[in-house]
């Protein structure tokens, strides 16, 4: 055993033999039958704060589109939906209409944020994953738990509704930076991983570049301008054996099928559905390309790196520099032909890609294991009672 997992093993005992206090935490989310980062970053808690810490805890689901959960929830976790569409389709298209946002913002979002504060009532702890409107402290119900916000996603402006709560947590030091500034009370915690290389590793060799997102409308994980970076990487034929694997599904599908199609690209880049069982994939390739306009920090980072992929990506504002290292394989933002360029630099040599897939996977395992993750919650809790 190495330092590092001698020193992971402790933190992991000290964890566990710690006394479980009796807490009773709310997590809220926006909908947890949809297949996402924070869908799956919300149920990773959930479970570890029932089967690590002891804790009872709900998840509060402000709608539900599916009938089936993406990921595996404990038993134990109690699950309360507020609002049921999974059998109304005509609901996505209301969702759409501009009388529709009108209501929601105006009225409807003070009714779903009533029927959550008055569930929350039963516990010790609200973590909002989304955007509830939390009433300010006279109006709330006499029993009212202490609230934590957490932004998943990068700053953009401040939020007014975000001081009602008593703490703010963000996931990266970035974000911290840029939080802080406007609030009084902001911890950074990162996510945690739920597995490590210790039990798969990624195959160094191989000959196949991956991403992993959802395809929503917007094209948020910039996988149009993937398309347009392997493109140029294909060009000369030299990595004509490399193969480009997409997983995930979304309204952009047929979208990013048809430009794959157009530039005769399609017996390189392979588009796969949405996989619970994404470390396969994992174990697949030998780079994890992201191409994303934004991010918090994202799971398929750590997860990638965590089995020793080399890892490549836009240097947007705040995410990805947590991980990789700013000097090496982030690219400036929206430079096709220098991400190309450093991709073909990767695919070259599996030495090079070795080398900085052992960076980011000690990187991962120094900061982002679950013993870690959790303690920081944990010492949260106490500072907040």
């Amino acid at each position: 055993m190495n330092a590092l997992e001698s020193t992971l093993q402790s933190s992991k005992q000290s964890l566990e033999q710690r006394p479980k206090a009796a807490r009773k935490i709310l997590l809220v989310i926006g909908d947890i039958t949809r297949k996402g980062g924070i869908e799956r970053v919300v149920v990773n808690l959930a479970n570890a704060f029932v089967q690590i810490l002891g804790y009872e805890v709900g998840v509060c689901s402000c709608f539900k589109r599916y009938d089936r959960l993406p990921y595996e929830l404990d038993s134990r976790v109690r699950l309360h939906y507020i609002y049921d569409f999974s059998g109304a389709p005509m609901h996505k298209k209301a969702q759409a209409s501009k009388l529709y946002k009108l209501y929601y913002r105006s009225v409807f979002e003070r009714v779903l944020s009533y029927k959550i504060c008055k569930l929350a009532r039963d516990f010790d702890f609200l973590i909002d994953n989304d955007h509830i409107y939390l009433p300010p402290p006279l109006l709330r119900f006499s029993r009212f738990p202490k609230s934590i916000k957490v932004f998943h996603l990068p700053f953009s402006r401040p939020r007014a509704r975000a001081r009602r709560f008593d703490s703010i947590v963000v996931l990266s030091s970035k974000q911290h930076s840029l939080w802080s500034r406007h609030y009084r009370r902001v911890e950074v915690i990162p996510n945690f991983i739920t597995e490590f290389a210790g039990k798969k590793e990624c195959d160094s060799s191989a000959q196949v570049v991956l991403s992993v997102g959802r395809m929503e409308e917007g094209d948020q994980k910039g996988f149009l301008r993937l398309v347009d970076i392997w493109e140029i990487v294909q060009r000369g034929g030299e990595f004509a054996s490399w193969k480009l694997c997409i997983v995930g599904d979304g309204e952009l599908k047929s979208e990013l099928e048809s430009k794959i199609a157009q530039k005769g690209l399609g017996s390189s880049i392979t588009l796969k559905p949405f996989t619970t069982k994404i470390y396969e994939e994992y174990a697949k390739a030998s780079i994890y390309a992201m191409s994303s306009y934004y991010e918090a920090l994202p799971m398929v980072l750590l997860e990638a790196g965590s089995m020793g992929l080399a890892l490549i990506a836009f240097d947007v504002n705040t995410g990805p520099s947590d991980v990789i290292e700013p000097i090496k394989n982030l690219i400036e933002d929206n430079d096709v032909q220098a991400y190309a360029m450093r991709l073909q630099e990767l695919m070259h040599s599996s030495s090079l890609r070795q080398e900085c897939g052992a960076r980011v996977q000690q990187c991962v395992e120094e900061k982002f294991s679950k013993s870690a993750v959790l303690q920081q919650w944990e010492e949260l809790f106490d500072s907040l009672q």
